[in-house]
């Protein structure tokens, strides 16, 4: 049998096979049935198994058993998810949205090649100048949508996106991930309140499940506040960021960083406001981060 994983339980794998929903354990060694999942080792732990792998498994008693994985065209690392077509990035006015983040996972999703879209939740309590406020930097780049999980405003429209696609909810914890999907689904699951010591969300989601939706699939992640950028070097950031490629000005070198070179476009882009300043100070955080990190 063919089947995706869409749900991992310590060494239990709940595996879909059309319309049949079978639990498996995996093999010790796995192999791959063509590709090299983006260079990695050609032989895979179970341990690196991933919602989202789409494996081949023979029956068992009382499990069956996944004898093949079948090479991965994306995944993320965090949230741990594989052959993702769709990334949904949640951001809110509570807690404070940290766009450091979201711009490290843009970068992931550039990487990876998976379409990113901005869902700003919780639009019920927040004022409409907040929601533009938020999502300026970002309008001529990247999609976004404005909903809220309380009052239902906006689904009609993420309807479309999710459909025929495995999509991913990603964000910082209490942004309402697990709230959107419960209104997805019609279901309950567990979300928590923000610590109001804190301010940021508890983690409620303990497991990657994914679940049909809206004429596609949907992964509910557990909330996170780190990532890393993986598979790109300090020299190479720039070219994630396409207001820099897209500027009519080019700067005095072709291989310009944006830092201290001179007759830099995207600095002068930046001083005359063109360039938002807090994503370019972002920019230069994430470069140095990478720069040291080499």
């Amino acid at each position: 049998m063919k089947g995706q994983i869409v749900k991992i339980i310590s060494n239990r794998y709940t595996v879909e096979c059309g319309d049949a929903t079978v639990v498996a354990h995996a093999l010790g060694k796995l192999k791959v049935a063509r590709g090299d999942f983006k260079g990695q080792s050609s032989v895979r732990q179970t341990q690196n198994l991933m919602a989202g792998d789409f494996v081949r498994l023979s029956h068992g008693a009382p499990f069956a058993v996944i004898e093949e994985v079948i090479a991965r065209k994306n995944f993320l690392m965090r949230p741990p998810v594989a052959n993702v077509d769709l990334a949904l990035i949640v951001i809110a006015n509570e807690p404070v949205a940290d766009f450091l983040l979201l711009d490290k996972i843009l970068i992931n999703c550039y990487i990876q090649e998976i379409k990113p879209i901005i869902v700003y939740n919780k639009c019920d309590i927040a004022k409409s100048q907040e929601v533009l406020n938020a999502l300026k930097p970002y309008e001529n780049f990247v999609d976004s949508l404005v909903i809220s999980a309380v009052t239902g405003e906006g689904f009609e429209e993420l309807k479309p996106l999710i459909d025929k696609k495995l999509a991913v909810l990603a964000g910082q914890s209490a942004v309402g991930k697990t709230s959107i999907l419960n209104r997805i689904l019609g279901a309950n699951l567990k979300t928590d309140t923000l610590s109001l010591k804190i301010s940021r969300g508890k983690h409620t989601t303990r497991h990657i499940e994914i679940f049909n939706a809206y004429g596609g699939k949907i992964a509910d992640t557990c909330g996170f506040s780190l990532l890393e950028i993986l598979n790109v070097s300090h020299e190479e950031l720039r070219l994630y960021y396409n207001e820099f490629l897209e500027l009519p000005n080019k700067c005095r070198f072709t291989a310009c960083n944006h830092i201290s070179e001179p007759d830099c476009a995207v600095r002068v882009a930046v001083e005359n406001g063109e360039i938002d300043k807090g994503r370019y100070e972002r920019y230069i955080t994430l470069y140095t981060e990478l720069l040291n990190n080499k």
